[in-house]
């Protein structure tokens, strides 16, 4: 009997699958039997992407529709040529991340010559194929995807992964429980279990992940989890996995303003900060549970910020969601205003907070050391993490933004209309990152090129206006197009910034 088809999924999953699939087409080389997609560290270059080829293949199965079938299996045969079968080097069982890139030399370095999640972001999808659509693939395929999927656990390393690491901790052990029963390898089970039990832990501190408040990888964990509840073949992972996952959804409705299509940070990683501009794989999700209208999502023919995620659309909409009754009303329109606090896992004191008004966003993290370095931390020298954002509704229903760039930890908190900030200067972090340590940047984007300023004791932006306190000198003003740059720095006789931001 043949898996889902489109007819089969909800109103709200069809139709994300259906339009994931029609924009993805457009991307199909016949010629490399991958998806050609310009990359997205190097713009007007087409670099063939091998995971979003797998993606695509699976629902190319989902819709089955015309020559699908045929470009499915040539796709996969496709995605398969490109893991590394080389036992002894670390890369062992991941894959090129484009036919493009060079082989990985013998000091392959993590990140720059490969990147070790494939395994689990193609393993878990090629496990999808073989569970919902095994009956409609070729033997040979079938033998190919067997073996594959079996490379990429025996070659993921034991230690490389930490429970922490959220997304791809709880993709791991939903795909080594699902492999260890259909190979007969009892071990796997056990260790996808016990790795699970671990991430679980975690979780059950606080009702919080480490890795907190991603609208990218909060997809991927809602994502995971259905694997947990639907494939995982434990009964230990699907009852964990539901509860988290419901518990997930509770904790981003409160977040969430539907009204300005966003969740309050602050965020441990993203990739942007208007989820209706790029391609937030919480907007997906958001889709599924509440349909296109409301998803925070952008709606465009061609290539958009990072639009790559789009074709992730097919696995979301496969394995589904399962959403509480009482989150529903926060993804339909706003529901008050509301303060957030979280305390997140670390063995030193983070706590995040939120201030969700109808007009304005404020998020914020505190992060005080209160051990020896490094610890369980969040990963401070990424571009992707955000401690401290705000969002407004500008007078035109526009969200304008705004974010902090520091090199360092800050102890931040957000109430009603308020956001303050302490950072108080480390020599470990002097040492670290230099004078950058003293350095506080916040970028502001307002997209709109009506008059803005900003000055020592206040921000004048459209539709919002910002009362600064601070014992730090007057900003260097940097003003491009639509976005002001404050550059606030630290004098070396200050041993702490200080911030308390006000909205007037």
């Amino acid at each position: 009997m043949t898996g889902k088809h489109l007819a089969d999924l909800t109103p709200h999953a069809r139709s994300l699958a259906e339009e994931s699939l029609r924009w993805t087409d457009q991307f199909w080389d016949p010629a490399m039997r991958l998806l050609g997609m310009d990359s997205e560290n190097l713009k007007g270059t087409i670099l063939h992407s091998v995971r979003n080829s797998a993606w695509y293949a699976l629902g190319l199965l989902l819709r089955n529709e015309g020559d699908d079938i045929a470009r499915a299996v040539q796709t996969f045969h496709a995605v398969l040529d490109y893991q590394f079968d080389e036992p002894g080097t670390p890369f062992h069982g991941t894959w090129y991340r484009a036919p493009q890139e060079a082989h990985p030399p013998a000091e392959a370095v993590m990140w720059r010559h490969y990147d070790p999640n494939w395994r689990q972001f193609i393993g878990t999808t090629l496990a999808i194929a073989l569970e919902e659509y095994g009956d409609l693939l070729p033997a040979d395929l079938i033998a190919r995807i067997d073996r594959s999927i079996e490379l990429a656990i025996i070659g993921e390393p034991p230690d490389r992964c930490a429970p922490h690491y959220t997304n791809i901790a709880l993709m791991k052990s939903a795909l080594m429980t699902w492999a260890g029963d259909r190979y007969g390898h009892p071990d796997w089970t056990a260790e996808g279990e016990r790795f699970g039990q671990a991430a679980y832990e975690i979780f059950r501190q606080h009702g919080t992940f480490h890795e907190y408040n991603s609208p990218t990888y909060y997809g991927v964990n809602f994502y995971a989890l259905a694997f947990w509840r639907r494939y995982a073949r434990s009964a230990q992972l699907a009852a964990q996995g539901a509860e988290m996952e419901a518990k997930m959804w509770r904790d981003v409705a409160a977040f969430y303003h539907a009204g300005m299509g966003n969740v309050a940070g602050p965020y441990s990683r993203t990739y942007g900060m208007d989820m209706r501009k790029y391609g937030a794989l919480l907007g997906m999700s958001i889709w599924l549970a509440v349909g296109r209208e409301y998803a925070p999502f952008p709606r465009e023919s061609g290539m958009f910020d990072h639009g790559h995620d789009f074709c992730f659309g097919p696995p979301f909409a496969i394995v589904g969601a399962e959403i509480p009754n009482d989150v529903i009303p926060h993804m339909l329109a706003f529901q008050g205003e509301r303060t957030v606090e979280r305390r997140l896992p670390t063995n030193h004191d983070r706590l995040a907070s939120a201030w969700v008004g109808a007009k304005v966003l404020i998020g914020a993290e505190s992060l005080r050391l209160t051990g020896e370095l490094p610890g369980i931390l969040p990963n401070l020298d990424s571009p992707q993490y955000h401690p401290v954002t705000l969002h407004w509704l500008m007078p035109d229903s526009d969200v304008g933004w705004m974010r902090l760039r520091h090199w360092g930890p800050v102890e931040a908190r957000a109430r009603r209309g308020e956001l303050t900030i302490v950072a108080p200067i480390a020599p470990e972090f002097l040492d670290r990152y230099g004078e950058g340590h003293r350095s506080f940047t916040f970028e502001i984007s307002f997209n709109t090129r009506v008059a803005a300023w900003a000055d020592a004791d206040h921000w004048d932006l459209p539709g919002l206006r910002v009362r600064v306190e601070s014992n730090l000198p007057a900003p260097l003003v940097t003003i491009e197009d639509t976005a002001l740059y404050l550059v606030y720095t630290l004098p070396d006789d200050q041993t702490a910034a200080t911030f308390r931001l006000t909205v007037v």
